[in-house]
């Protein structure tokens, strides 16, 4: 895997509309959540009646919200992460 610069912003809920969409180049062709700090956090694209991207977007943006001072301008990052084409497809167990 080689991952890319890391790109930031300052909207979750512009990124997450872009990573659950068709992308630019309709490469987002099976969009997932893969990790969380909840394990029963309900994925956008699998389960869009329990949980919008929008809905998501709050969770990590709450902490940012909670700030009494100055916010981060960037608090988004972004890192792109791909195996090789030759990698088996693995299932979402593994």
């Amino acid at each position: 895997m080689m991952p890319k610069k890391a790109e930031t912003g300052s909207t979750t809920i512009d990124l997450l509309d872009y990573l659950f969409g068709p992308g630019e180049r309709d490469e987002h062709v099976d969009p997932r959540l893969v990790a969380g700090w909840d394990p029963d956090l309900p994925c956008p694209a699998r389960t869009p009646g329990r949980m919008s991207p929008a809905d998501l977007a709050l969770l990590p943006d709450a902490p940012v919200e909670a700030l009494r001072g100055p916010k981060p301008a960037e608090h988004v990052w972004h890192v792109s992460v791909r195996n090789h084409a030759g990698d088996r497809v693995l299932s979402d167990a593994e």
